[in-house]
C-alpha cells in the first residue's frame, strides 16, 4: 500500500488542480487500498480532490510573486507526519516544485514524481535540467508526436527528454459521463484570474472585449445560445451584450457534439472540449506565462482537432462559423482512452 500526496502549489490558475485531481480520483476508484492526501494553497483544493486536501496555511500565502517556503514545508511536513511513520512516502508535483522545499524535506527519503506542463523551451530545458536532479519519474501530459511538435528544433532540450526518466503521458483530463446535446457557443477563460504584469490585450478584460464582439457578430447571424463560463478567480466589469453568464464548477459537463468551446489554449480546456466531441477554436495567450500555449493551439491546428485564430472578435466568430475540424473524432477517441493517466497511475503506485 502507498502514502500518496498531491502538491498543488502553483499560481493563479487552477489548471494544475484539475490535472492533479484526475490522477487522485482515478488512484482512488481504481487503487483503493492506497491512502492519498493533497495540499495546495487555494480553499478550492476540496473541490477536485475527494480526498484530505490541507490549504497551505497564513505562512504560506502568496508573498507578491514569492512564496514563503516555510509555510509550504511545514504544510507537507504536517501531512507526512499524518501517514504511517517510517514508510515511504510517494509526493506527486504538477509543473510548479521548489527546490529549497525538496533539500529539506530530506531528498532521498520520499518517492518524487513530477508532471509538468508543455513550457516555453528555453523554460522547459532550465527546469528540466534541475528537475532530473530532484525527481525518480518526470511526466509530460502530451503524446510523444506533441512533444516532438514541440521540442524536436531544439537539440539540446531534446537530448534532456530522451533521459530515461522523462516520458511522455498523456493527454488526460477530466471525463463526465453525459454529453449535452444543446446547440451553444461557451466562451471560457478557465478559472478567470489575471496574472501578474499582463498585457491588457490579454488581460480578462481584454479578452471579454474580443468575446463581446463576436457574440454581437454571432447574435447578428442569427445565434442565440451564447454563454460566458464565469470561472471562480473572475470578475465582470463589462456589459457582456448577448452573451449570458454560465457558472459552474464542472464546465465539461455542458459540452457536447452541438457545443462550441472558445478558449485561450489552455491543456485542460482544449482536451475538455475535444473529449466530448466539441467543436474547439483557440485564440492567442499571453507572452508572460511560461505555457507554451501558442504551440499547442498550432499542434491542434495542425492535427485536425481544433481552428485556432487571433484574438479579434470577428475573426473568432468566423472560426466558430466554420464547420467541425475535420479530424476531431480522431483527437476525441485519443483523449478518451485516457492511456497517459494509466501509465502514471501505475508508476505512482509501484
Amino acid at each position: 500500500m502507498s502514502q500518496i500526496i498531491f502538491y498543488g502549489i502553483n499560481g493563479i490558475g487552477l489548471g494544475h488542480l484539475a490535472r492533479l485531481s484526475v490522477v487522485q480520483r482515478h488512484i482512488e476508484k481504481k487503487f483503493p487500498q492506497h491512502t492519498t492526501k493533497a495540499i495546495c494553497r487555494s480553499s478550492m483544493g476540496p473541490i477536485f480532490f475527494t480526498c484530505p486536501c490541507v490549504e497551505v496555511g497564513e505562512r504560506g500565502k502568496d508573498l507578491g510573486n514569492a512564496l514563503d517556503i516555510r509555510g509550504i514545508l511545514g504544510t507537507l511536513k504536517l501531512v507526512v507526519s499524518r501517514f504511517t511513520p517510517h514508510k515511504r512516502t510517494t509526493i506527486f508535483f504538477d509543473t510548479m516544485w521548489h527546490q529549497r522545499v525538496l533539500k529539506r524535506l530530506h531528498f532521498g527519503k520520499h518517492k518524487t514524481i513530477l508532471i509538468t506542463e508543455v513550457n516555453k523551451p528555453e523554460i522547459m530545458y532550465k527546469d528540466l535540467q534541475l528537475a532530473l536532479q530532484y525527481f525518480e519519474h518526470i511526466f509530460i501530459p502530451c503524446t510523444q508526436k506533441e512533444l516532438e511538435f514541440h521540442y524536436k528544433d531544439h537539440p539540446e532540450l531534446w537530448e534532456l527528454l530522451k533521459n530515461k526518466k522523462c516520458n511522455a503521458a498523456g493527454p488526460f483530463v477530466r471525463l463526465t459521463e453525459t454529453s449535452n446535446q444543446d446547440e451553444k457557443v461557451i466562451f471560457t477563460l478557465g478559472g478567470g484570474g489575471d496574472h501578474h504584469n499582463e498585457d491588457p490585450k490579454y488581460s480578462v478584460q481584454g479578452y471579454l472585449e474580443q468575446f463581446i464582439k463576436a457574440a454581437h457578430k454571432l447574435s447578428d447571424a442569427g445565434l442565440t445560445n451564447l454563454y460566458l463560463a464565469k470561472g471562480p478567480l473572475m470578475d465582470i466589469n463589462i456589459d457582456l451584450g448577448p452573451l449570458k453568464v454560465l457558472e459552474t464548477m464542472n464546465l465539461p459537463e455542458h459540452f457536447g457534439p452541438n457545443t462550441t468551446v472558445v478558449t485561450r489554449g489552455t491543456y485542460n480546456l482544449t482536451w475538455e472540449a475535444i473529449a466530448q466531441g466539441a467543436k474547439l477554436v483557440t485564440t492567442e495567450r499571453s507572452t508572460v506565462l511560461n505555457e507554451h500555449a501558442e504551440s499547442r493551439n498550432e499542434f491542434l491546428e495542425q492535427e485536425g482537432y481544433a481552428y485556432y485564430t487571433k484574438l479579434d472578435g470577428e475573426k473568432l466568430a468566423n472560426a466558430i462559423l466554420k464547420e467541425t475540424p475535420k479530424n476531431l473524432s480522431a483527437g476525441q477517441k485519443l483523449i478518451i482512452e485516457q492511456k497517459g493517466l494509466q501509465t502514471v497511475c501505475a508508476v505512482i503506485t509501484q
